[in-house]
């Protein structure tokens, strides 16, 4: 069972980007034509939002995952062709290819950074700060954070920053035992909860709580209806092959 505050208060105008399934996502549709450029935290192989975030508004793009670099990729593609698997090789080197050619430098950029504060020489980190200053940008920037449990060191700054952005779609995680740091995070941040999604790769935790759910939040949302229900109908199940994960929430 959901606390109250994870239900959106009304029905908005979103939209989907990404590819389907996992690593698609619900954002609102205004502050997608709002944003001055896009922030990524957490890439790895899956691109595919920010393409389609690009495609319907030319900006720049600033991604940042410190797991990704060539090795990486051709990991991935030796590991397909020991397995004399030759549509994932194919796939995991056109992937590669494609990767080098969105992130070419010139107006969309990536970074092999962890996000946050402190690091070393060999794990280095970067602030949500000095990223603001990197974009030169003031105002209207868009979010999107899937760091695997990392969100939780910046969602102070993310407040901290807000009124500096349009949108923010995040994913937590252990959200059974983090449920206090959402709902603060919920409260404090200058922006209206639009969409939550559970995503079923995970499953339930602690007092029936997704472990691991979607959420999406815009500065100036364009409201549809007052009735809302779930799942939206833009929804997918990350997980395609077994049942989502059914969202219920306290009236307390």
């Amino acid at each position: 069972m959901l606390p109250k505050e994870l239900k959106p208060k009304d029905l908005f105008n979103l939209i989907r980007l990404g590819k389907d399934n996992d690593g698609g996502y619900l954002i609102c549709k205004h502050s997608l034509e709002e944003a001055s450029c896009l922030i990524s935290f957490g890439i790895d192989d899956d691109f595919s939002f920010e393409e389609d975030f690009k495609d319907k508004n030319d900006i720049e793009v600033f991604a940042f995952d410190l797991s990704v670099n060539t090795r990486f990729f051709l990991k991935k593609t030796f590991f397909s062709l020991l397995k004399l698997n030759i549509t994932h090789f194919c796939k995991n080197l056109i992937n590669h290819l494609k990767f080098k050619k969105f992130f070419d430098g010139k107006k969309n950029f990536f970074f092999r950074k962890r996000i946050g504060k402190g690091g070393t020489i060999t794990v280095p980190y970067i602030s949500i700060e000095e990223i603001i200053k990197l974009t030169k940008k003031n105002s209207q920037i868009f979010f999107k954070i899937d760091i695997e449990g990392s969100e939780y060191r910046i969602l102070d700054d993310l407040v901290k920053n807000s009124k500096m952005i349009s949108g923010i779609a995040i994913e937590f995680h252990t959200c059974d035992i983090n449920m206090e740091r959402i709902i603060k995070f919920i409260k404090n941040i200058d922006l209206t909860l639009v969409h939550i999604h559970a995503n079923n790769w995970g499953d339930y935790g602690m007092n029936d709580i997704p472990v691991s759910l979607e959420l999406s939040f815009s500065r100036k949302p364009l409201l549809i209806s007052d009735e809302l229900y779930f799942p939206h109908q833009l929804d997918q199940k990350n997980n395609a092959k077994i049942n989502d994960i059914e969202l219920k929430f306290s009236n307390y």
